[in-house]
């Protein structure tokens, strides 16, 4: 029975590919993002004096996730063979990654989103998730950037990186 909702689901989503893209590339980011968080959260374990350079060091460990994941899964229709598409996608990632830790560093010590986020749960009477916001800003920081990050990589990876030929060049 579950099944044939997730066939039913699968032959709607066909009408609409750039949303079956999205949701592939949600997927796609949701892992890397999963993989960057988890080096960060590694690294800063052993050395919290490094935050800022944990978290580049986890972004760079989710862009190589997410670069093969995409071209050979979510993209996999719209490339061909050759580098031209790392090349690209490194471009894309190095403009972002700008973005990336330039809202860390923004959010650490200027915005501090955790101070927000654990008023309104202490607000919502969740004294105790709002005191593990207080003590893990820096955790909250990046995934607030990684949510943002995530749009703008999809944005530019679309349109820049594996977006499908004009038509009058679809068959050269």
């Amino acid at each position: 029975m579950k099944f044939k909702y997730i066939q039913q689901f699968r032959l709607w989503l066909r009408q609409y590919p750039t949303m079956r893209k999205f949701l592939k590339f949600g997927i796609v980011g949701a892992t890397s993002a999963g993989v960057s968080l988890g080096v960060f959260w590694l690294i800063s374990l052993q050395y919290p004096a490094l935050n800022l350079i944990s978290k580049a060091i986890g972004y760079i460990m989710g862009f190589f996730v997410g670069f093969t994941f995409n071209k050979f899964w979510t993209y996999i229709d719209q490339t061909d063979d050759g580098e031209k598409y790392l090349l690209k996608y490194i471009l894309v990632y190095s403009i972002t990654f700008a973005v990336y830790l330039v809202l860390n560093f923004f959010f650490d010590h200027f915005l501090l989103p955790n101070t927000w986020f654990a008023a309104v749960a202490h607000n919502m009477n969740q004294a105790e998730l709002g005191n593990w916001l207080l003590k893990n800003g820096p955790l909250v920081s990046n995934v607030l950037a990684i949510f943002i990050n995530i749009f703008l990589n999809f944005i530019g990876t679309n349109k820049l990186v594996f977006k499908l030929p004009e038509p009058d060049h679809l068959f050269e």
